[in-house]
């Protein structure tokens, strides 16, 4: 299994940083932050897209996250309006299941 230590994360949005939404990365995921550093630059210059501006961020990961089945990870991201590309990740447990009973 390979380990995962970053990912990439691309955001494009409209000018004035409206309707942003994800965009597709060639390879999200990365063994070193170097290496996901090292291709963000080369990675937003390839996107094409109608978006008027592209924010690109590597988000350091726990490599547990890819090893756990019990634990799921969410991505959230947002923009600010000093046009910084925020990434964070949460991780949710897993709910138990319910049961019910009735007669």
């Amino acid at each position: 299994m390979e380990h995962v230590a970053a990912i990439m994360m691309l955001v494009g949005c409209g000018y004035g940083n409206v309707n942003c939404h994800e965009l597709p990365a060639s390879a999200a995921a990365y063994e070193t932050m170097e290496d996901c550093q090292e291709r963000l630059r080369p990675t937003v210059a390839a996107i094409e897209t109608s978006a008027k501006v592209i924010f690109g961020k590597c988000q350091a990961v726990d490599p547990a996250l890819f090893i756990e089945d019990e634990a799921n990870a969410r991505i959230r991201w947002s923009v600010t309006p000093d046009e910084e590309l925020h990434v964070r990740i949460d991780i949710m447990q897993p709910t138990p299941p319910v049961m019910m009973a009735s007669r």
